[in-house]
């Protein structure tokens, strides 16, 4: 459940028809709301800086960054009402020409998770990571095999990423496609097990519109074994 709060956090989108003009920008700022089954419920807000601006002339405006390489230190705070959690996370990701290397440090009341991504640039829009993740919160440690390409698809933008992850010889995967109607408009599915005995296979649809060239929503839902998570976020950038 703590998970689901992370993933959520930076991810989630409101599908209505516009038009939004490219405009670069430095710092994203985001609020989110996430209802847990109808038991729970969580609040939080994310944010990220880059080091350098942005460009989004004629990319996806949800992709742009991956697709400049923009390096990036970025946080989020999270709070869960009935479970009485408090989450807050830190990290950074970095290109150092085709290299890439990202870490994460999490929180959660106290107890901490670290991740940690090294990988490599195959083409200007193809990303090959390994991972690893340990931490008090995490009963083994995991390593992981990363992919994120994102490409033209006709007229229109793709993102395809994908994970196999290994944790105490539980084989894990989890697969992402967003399909960009416009560079404003992505809409997309979801699917993810940890391949640990007893847990589902959980199922998940998204989407993100920018409203303005600045101002976007989004909105996330996922299910898993009957449990459902809708998570909602607005987010504006300068």
């Amino acid at each position: 459940m703590k998970k689901t709060c992370l993933a959520l956090a930076v991810a989630a989108a409101c599908s209505f028809h516009g038009v939004a003009q490219a405009q670069d920008y430095q710092v994203e700022a985001g609020i989110f709301y996430i209802d847990l089954d109808g038991d729970d419920h969580a609040i939080g807000v994310d944010g990220t800086f880059y080091l350098d601006q942005v460009q989004t002339a004629g990319r996806p405006l949800a992709e742009a960054a991956f697709l400049g390489r923009n390096n990036n230190i970025f946080a989020s705070y999270v709070t869960v009402d009935e479970l009485d959690v408090d989450v807050f996370a830190l990290g950074g990701e970095f290109w150092i020409n085709d290299f890439y290397v990202a870490a994460a440090y999490t929180d959660f009341d106290g107890d901490a998770e670290y991740a940690v991504r090294l990988g490599y640039m195959l083409s200007d829009n193809l990303l090959l990571s390994v991972g690893y993740d340990d931490g008090e919160e995490i009963e083994e440690e995991t390593i992981s095999l990363n992919a994120k390409y994102v490409a033209k698809l006709g007229n229109n933008f793709v993102n395809l990423e994908a994970s196999i992850s290994d944790t105490d010889g539980d084989t894990g995967i989890a697969v992402l496609g967003d399909y960009f109607f416009t560079n404003e408009f992505s809409a997309g599915v979801r699917v993810s097990d940890s391949g640990v005995s007893g847990e589902k296979t959980a199922y998940g649809v998204g989407a993100r519109y920018f409203f303005t060239p600045t101002i976007s929503g989004e909105l996330e839902y996922e299910t898993e074994d009957s449990f459902d998570t809708i998570g909602v976020r607005l987010s504006a950038r300068f």
